[in-house]
């Protein structure tokens, strides 16, 4: 009579060809999270003008176009957690965020304020995402 162990190791053999080989990418819900937060951030981009009542041209479109660029690159990162490209466009986004209100000069002390701080935040959750990407695409040693 045969011992369980030894039925377990047979079947084991039998199936060793069929196990599902790593992913590359084994879990996504870092790089989701991480990119949900910056979805919600794009979308404040887009609506902060209007609830912090600033209004100059420069700074309206600036925030405007570059939320809708966050959270579309946002989106990618979430349906797509290998797309690490996504979070290296949106940490662009963010440093552009931080330098813009010098270059264009802006005159609201909340409009230059707000871009900084959510650049900031934007800039180290995008490339925070880019590592967990990294993390997980080693190979085995």
């Amino acid at each position: 009579m045969r011992s369980t162990r030894n039925r377990v190791e047979e079947r084991d053999a039998r199936y060793a060809d069929r196990r599902p080989v790593r992913p590359e990418y084994t879990d996504a819900t870092e790089a989701r999270s991480l990119a949900g937060i910056n979805f919600i951030l794009g979308i404040w981009l887009i609506i902060s003008p209007w609830i912090l009542n600033y209004f100059t041209t420069e700074a309206r479109w600036d925030q405007f176009a570059t939320g809708i660029a966050i959270a579309v690159l946002a989106l990618i990162r979430y349906a797509i957690p290998r797309a690490s490209w996504a979070s290296w466009l949106a940490g662009l986004a963010g440093i552009w965020m931080i330098i813009a209100p010098f270059i264009l000069n802006y005159t609201k002390t909340a409009a230059f304020w707000n871009e900084i701080i959510v650049g900031i935040v934007v800039a180290v959750l995008a490339f925070a995402n880019v590592q967990t990407y990294s993390r997980y695409n080693r190979t085995p040693a």
